[in-house]
């Protein structure tokens, strides 16, 4: 029984946060926080007002709020996503839509410098 989802059936309404050992799978709504250590989907009748972190997020449905992951994301067609994402890998279906920040950090090779950003005053 160690790969069993939870499941937040559709109808289901949590408030608050979510915490623990994955998978989690959200075909309802949670408002809150997700943090799990694991996997978390948003299948396509999923609804999230609330920050994801996981190991790894897959989103086909619709999550307002930041969502980070420790290995992957999957933007799947149909996802909807208004907030950060960060992950080493993102993955986004063309039939994705993100409204907010991307952020994949990079580990350069020793000895190269990453440019420095200019500021919004050198316009």
């Amino acid at each position: 029984m160690d790969n069993v989802a939870t499941v937040v059936s559709p109808g289901i309404v949590i408030a608050g946060t979510v915490s623990g050992k994955g998978p989690v799978a959200v075909n309802g709504r949670v408002d809150g926080r997700i943090t799990i250590t694991g996997d978390v989907e948003v299948t396509p009748k999923g609804r999230l007002v609330a920050d994801v972190t996981a190991d790894t997020v897959a989103v086909a449905g619709a999550v307002k709020g930041n969502v980070t992951a420790a290995t992957s994301v999957v933007l799947a067609a149909g996802a909807q996503v208004e907030g950060a994402v960060d992950a080493k890998r993102v993955e986004i279906d063309p039939q994705a839509r993100l409204k907010g920040r991307l952020v994949m950090p990079i580990t350069l090779p020793r000895g190269v410098k990453a440019p420095q950003a200019r500021s919004s005053s050198d316009w």
